[in-house]
């Protein structure tokens, strides 16, 4: 059974993570020819004084990986 496991730094909604685990499970089941039942999907939520970039905790570096509020479609 495939599992994929997601690592993200930035805190999401419910909704969203919902979202994003129906269109993980759909793409691989779609790419790799199998039956989305099988597939295992994993969010871990990283604080962003735990992660770091180029020396630099993400908490600290004003970085933004968000495009808008809004949810992209």
């Amino acid at each position: 059974m495939p599992l994929i496991h997601v690592l993200n730094a930035t805190p999401s909604s419910v909704d969203r993570k919902r979202e994003l685990i129906a269109e993980l499970t759909a793409t691989y089941a779609r790419v790799m020819h199998i039956r989305p039942d099988t597939i295992r999907v994993v969010i871990d939520e990283v604080p962003r004084e735990n992660w770091g970039v180029g020396g630099v905790a993400l908490a600290d570096s004003g970085q933004d990986e968000s495009l808008s509020q809004e949810p992209l479609r």
